[in-house]
């Protein structure tokens, strides 16, 4: 019996077949099984700064365990339960409390797209400027931290000179491969933090009992709380019971520590006064205007990049200048030197929390919340100056260092050739696998 030919028809869809099983198989369900991996199981961490030195290094690469503590559900703020919490001791990676998750925000307007990883994460633009674009990239935020958790909800943190104490036992002993120095230096959050107790699911907080720093750190964490409403921090100035919104302190005084920097440049912006050979610890003085307090108090940030701005190309960038808290003892401190130099007039400084527009004097804390710090005391913008973690914020437990590259003296770069036959010798061979909870033990 003669064999039936197969027409070109026949052989063109079986072709065509074969390609398209091909490339599900080779590469789609690859990168969707990488996707839900990346999702649900593992996070990918690169070590930015010294702030865990010696334990992690500036260049480390890491995975840490998402699962551990519980996976987020698609498309909400809920999790999939976690084989453990969160407990002192852990190196945890979690998206750094002092910015909000959306721009500008405000999560009405803007709508996550991706996270692309290194390159930032990508939002649409509901109601954009005519003529810019929907699309908006986001390339430094929100940001991911990695520190060690040093204590949880109920406990209560004090730092003295430097030494950290938890619930009356000095912890002098710094985890894994951590330093600092034993010297005092000044009157920051790094070196001196009074008693303060992590507050427990169910607590009810008197917010108009809160010194002004303390109460920056609820309004973080009612941010991390809620993050579908907006809360603000009103403040008010005022001269014999009159609001002076604009006043301009003409010598206001700044520590230069590592969490004041948007104070600093205001100040050298404003023409303040630097002395030689200045250092960490220090004080530099300069006009500076309470509206950039209030501002800032009520918004948690200020844009580098005009919004309003005309904008060519497919998407429209935002960056963001954070307001940490501890710059709010700078400001009380400055306004009862105000009150001692003019003793005449009568100074007040007002300030309170609003929930969604509405005056509030009472907040219930929903689940635990951690205190973190870096190994490195004294290089580390840690809970000492922002405050506390939700449990909601915590994205991953530190688990292995994959990679680990040295470049410190910036000598290799991708646009130099020559610099790529150093790569061998960059790369830190004996930390490729090294189990992060066990450094140092």
């Amino acid at each position: 019996m003669a064999q039936e030919k197969e027409t070109p028809s026949v052989k063109h869809q079986s072709r065509t077949s074969r390609y398209f099983r091909g490339l599900l198989r080779e590469i789609v369900i690859p990168i969707v099984c990488a996707l839900v991996v990346i999702q649900y199981v593992i996070q990918a961490f690169q070590i930015p700064s010294g702030s865990m030195e010696d334990t992690l290094l500036t260049g480390d690469f890491l995975l840490g365990l998402k699962f551990i503590y519980g996976s987020p559900v698609p498309f909400s703020d809920n999790k999939f339960p976690g084989f453990q919490d969160p407990k002192p001791g852990d190196v945890i990676i979690f998206r750094y409390p002092g910015e909000p998750e959306y721009p500008d925000y405000d999560r009405v307007r803007y709508t996550h797209i991706a996270n692309a990883l290194m390159f930032g994460n990508f939002y649409w633009d509901k109601s954009p400027v005519p003529g810019n674009p929907h699309i908006v990239h986001y390339a430094d935020g929100p940001k991911d931290f990695i520190k060690r958790c040093m204590a949880m909800s109920g406990q209560t943190v004090e730092v003295h000179q430097g030494i950290l104490t938890v619930d009356g036992r000095v912890r002098a002993e710094i985890p894994g491969h951590g330093k600092y120095s034993a010297k005092y230096r000044s009157f920051s959050s790094r070196d001196s933090l009074a008693p303060v107790r992590l507050p427990s699911p169910g607590d009810n907080i008197l917010l108009d009992t809160l010194s002004l720093p303390r109460l920056w750190w609820i309004r973080s964490l009612m941010i991390q709380e809620n993050p579908e409403d907006r809360v603000e921090l009103q403040l008010s100035l005022e001269k014999e019971g009159v609001p002076v919104p604009n006043y301009v302190f003409e010598n206001f005084r700044v520590p230069v520590e590592n969490d004041r920097g948007l104070l600093i440049n205001a100040l050298l912006a404003n023409g303040g006064a630097v002395g030689q050979g200045l250092r960490q610890g220090d004080t530099i003085t300069g006009p500076m205007p309470f509206a950039l307090f209030s501002n800032l108090a009520r918004t948690g940030f200020l844009p580098r990049l005009d919004p309003n701005a005309p904008v060519s190309g497919f998407t429209r960038a935002v960056s963001y200048d954070y307001f940490e808290g501890a710059q709010l003892q700078d400001l009380a401190s400055n306004v009862m030197r105000l009150k001692t130099e003019d003793s005449t007039a009568h100074w007040a400084l007002h300030y309170h929390l609003t929930f969604n527009g509405k005056p509030i004097n009472m907040y219930k804390v929903k689940a635990p919340v951690y205190f973190m710090m870096g190994d490195n005391r004294d290089n580390s913008a840690d809970s000492r100056y922002w405050g506390f973690v939700a449990r909601r914020n915590i994205k991953a437990k530190a688990f292995v260092v994959y990679f680990s590259f040295e470049n410190s003296d910036s000598s290799f770069s991708f646009g130099n050739p020559v610099s790529w036959f150093t790569i061998p010798f960059k790369i830190r061979w004996t930390r490729l696998g090294k189990i992060v909870h066990l450094v140092g033990e």
